[in-house]
Parts: C-alpha cells; structure tokens; sequence
C-alpha cells in the first residue's frame, strides 16, 4: 500500500494547501488533509517526479496538526 495525498491544479487557498514548486513535472496543489491509501501494484502506480524535502516536509508538518 501507499498513503497518498491528492494533487489539485488549482489553489482555494486552503490551510492544508501545499504549493509544489514550478520545476516539477507536476504542477498544483497538494491537499494534506485527504490522505488515502491505495494498492499502488493495482493501479499500475507511476512516480512522476519527487517533490524536494522542504515541500515534503511541509506536508508533514500540516499532518501532524490533526493527526
């Protein structure tokens, strides 16, 4: 399994929001607050592009507050 959080392109300028950087192959939002977890090997699950540690970190700091 991996835990995942969704990617919007758009922000609503949310408190969970975290903006990737410009430099990625993704371009959005990462919305901390909607973890899921999913079979990754079932739906032929691809990394795109890693997000660098301060974003990451971000995001972790943000599920940390309600978890």
């Amino acid at each position: 399994l991996a835990v995942v959080c969704p990617i919007r392109t758009r922000s609503h300028d949310w408190p969970f929001e975290v903006k990737l950087p410009q430099d990625l192959a993704i371009e959005g939002y990462i919305l901390t607050d909607q973890i899921k977890s999913l079979d990754w090997k079932a739906r032929n699950f691809k990394v795109k592009d890693r997000a660098p540690e301060h974003v990451m970190q971000e995001c972790f700091d943000k599920i940390h507050t309600f978890l």
